[in-house]
């Protein structure tokens, strides 16, 4: 997690306790609404602590936001894109297991999602801490999960792979905002519900994958 202040004793258990209520009021109201106190009032802890430990509301909110990256990947079984077979196979077993991972963690992929949309409202000396944060991220995660599937597929010559990395990148967080949005119409919905999304990926990539023109 983002360590700030380094010089500064901070009780472990305040830590958590501030970053499991600023993950639920982050989630609920947003960076802009969300108010220190209240994180610190519901983490029972002091203003000046939350202050003390992660100097202000910016760097709280960065703070929270490596947080829930840290916690969704040390319960995330990579196995699910890594032992794919194929790219159709892959982003089938992805999506469904994200949706999954997303009714499980609802709070922590609502950070998540935010961060993106609220990081034009950081504090100028946040913004770049937070892009630099999910640039590396990212090519973590395309180096980490997909980057085995697409190596052990017949490419033909000519495409760069970075471009296609990035090409289904795109795709793919089209549909999770699909996802986001079907979820905030039906809170309680189940996996199964979203078959529908899972079958439009899964059309799109096939698309991407052997494309659209009869030859």
């Amino acid at each position: 997690m983002l360590e700030l202040n380094p010089d500064i004793p901070k009780d472990p258990d305040k830590v958590d306790r501030i970053m499991k209520s600023a993950t639920r009021i982050f989630a609920k109201n947003g960076y802009l609404q969300a108010k220190t106190a209240d994180i610190a009032k519901d983490a029972e802890v002091s203003k000046g602590i939350v202050f003390r430990y992660f100097g202000d509301k910016g760097h709280l909110y960065l703070a929270t936001v490596e947080y829930v990256y840290e916690r969704l990947t040390d319960v995330a079984d990579l196995s699910v894109w890594t032992d794919a077979k194929d790219l159709g196979d892959m982003i089938e077993r992805a999506v469904r297991y994200k949706i999954q991972m997303q009714l499980d963690y609802p709070a922590e992929f609502k950070v998540s999602v935010q961060s993106f949309s609220d990081m034009k409202l950081l504090p100028a000396d946040v913004q770049p801490e937070m892009a630099e944060f999910w640039k590396k991220r990212t090519a973590q995660s395309t180096a980490t999960l997909e980057q085995p599937v697409l190596d052990r597929m017949h490419v033909r010559a000519g495409v760069d792979k970075k471009v296609l990395a990035k090409l289904l990148n795109s795709v793919g967080e089209a549909v999770f905002a699909d996802a986001e949005v079907f979820m905030q119409k039906h809170p309680n919905a189940q996996i199964e519900d979203f078959e529908p999304i899972i079958e439009q990926i899964h059309s799109e990539f096939d698309i991407i994958e052997h494309g659209f023109l009869d030859e």
